[in-house]
């Protein structure tokens, strides 16, 4: 008799949860529907207001209900500077921020490029220990440690011993986890190559970053980027992790609603500018999101990733952020549009879709 109620139970918060996905999701079979209109700084337009076919993003929305793409729980498109497109599946909803994991990252890249512009970072060819003389005793203080430059962390080009794609290398992020201070660990580390020289995937160094970034400012991470970053956007309600030391994680784990992403996809693709006012400069805009280095097999600006889409015989060029699960912002400038994704899919293969609703659904919209 028990297990009948634990049966009935687990039946009624089965249609319980079928009840809230239904409720948020879209219809089975959409009907392309005009994004809501928020106070929040977004002006919403239709897709054929804006050189949009609907019928190959009703169909691209339908694969996704289908689960034809992954778990995905947001998609968002703004063309010509217009919100003209916005869903959410699986229960999510424009009021949830999302942890965009990895996509924080290029986040902290603008905080630098506005840090620069106010002069409180002279210039990325800064030494990076020169902001840290409370570190004089750094274990493995070599001559090359000592020529580490800001610019050296924007690219992944630090030399340390420090590669997230290597479990054993010691300064991968599972292991700088484990520290009490993970700035302090991650310029404690090893050199493997002259500073410049060899690229690889290193949160820690992005953490650095955060380091430099307090220094420089005199506040905190929160402080400056509320300052420097959010109000301008009028973004609200950021959710930060946080370092053992207290400080906010600029590596990852930021936590920010898809519009609000779309926010800053729009900032990067309107070189710096938001709604008229200059937030960071265009020069920092064009130099973080050209290719500076290779990394991972592709290309990399300043904590951005770029990469082309082929169509119809012609090369669509885009940057991007991104986060482990499928969290991106998407910025394509030929087209004037911005494409934000998030998703719940860690560590999966299920993780760059994006790509292919792209390349699939939305490029093949355009008129």
């Amino acid at each position: 008799m028990k297990f009948f109620h634990v049966l009935a139970r687990i039946s009624i918060f089965i249609g319980l949860t079928a009840c809230n996905r239904l409720s948020n999701d879209p219809a089975a079979t959409y009907i392309y529907q005009l994004p809501e209109q928020f106070s929040d700084g977004w002006s919403v337009a239709s897709l054929k207001s804006q050189q949009v076919d609907p019928k190959p993003i009703e169909d691209l929305t339908n694969q996704i209900l289908r689960e034809q793409y992954h778990n995905i729980h947001s998609l968002l498109i703004v063309r010509n500077g217009k919100l003209v497109y916005e869903n959410y599946f699986n229960g999510y909803t424009q009021a949830i921020p999302e942890n965009i994991y990895s996509a924080t990252k290029s986040i902290t890249s603008l905080l630098v490029g506005i840090a620069l512009d106010k002069h409180l970072i002279n210039r990325i060819e800064d030494k990076v220990l020169d902001y840290f003389p409370q570190y004089a005793d750094l274990p493995n203080l070599t001559t090359a440690k000592k020529q580490l430059t800001i610019r050296d962390l924007l690219t992944m080009s630090s030399g340390l011993e420090c590669n997230d794609d290597d479990p054993q290398s010691p300064g991968n992020e599972s292991t700088m986890y484990h520290s009490s201070d993970w700035v302090h660990y991650t310029l404690s580390l090893p050199m493997k190559a002259d500073p410049g020289t060899l690229t690889a995937y290193c949160t820690g160094g992005v953490a650095v970053l955060g380091g430099i970034l307090e220094r420089a400012t005199g506040q905190t991470i929160d402080e400056f980027a509320q300052a420097s970053l959010w109000t301008p956007l009028g973004i609200q309600s950021i959710r930060w992790d946080r370092m053992p030391t207290g400080q906010v994680n600029t590596s990852g784990r930021m936590f920010i609603r898809p519009r609000d992403m779309a926010k800053l996809g729009q900032l990067v693709l309107n070189q710096g500018k938001w709604q008229g006012q200059q937030v960071v400069s265009a020069d920092w805009v064009r130099e973080s999101t050209r290719q500076q280095v290779v990394l991972r097999d592709q290309e990399y600006g300043y904590l951005w990733w770029r990469r082309s889409f082929l169509m119809d015989g012609k090369t669509v060029p885009a940057y991007y952020a991104s986060g482990n699960g499928g969290q991106y912002i998407v910025v394509i400038p030929s087209e004037n549009m911005v494409v934000v994704s998030t998703a719940g899919n860690l560590n999966s293969a299920f993780t760059a879709q994006v790509f292919g609703m792209i390349r699939f659904g939305i490029l093949p919209a355009l008129l």
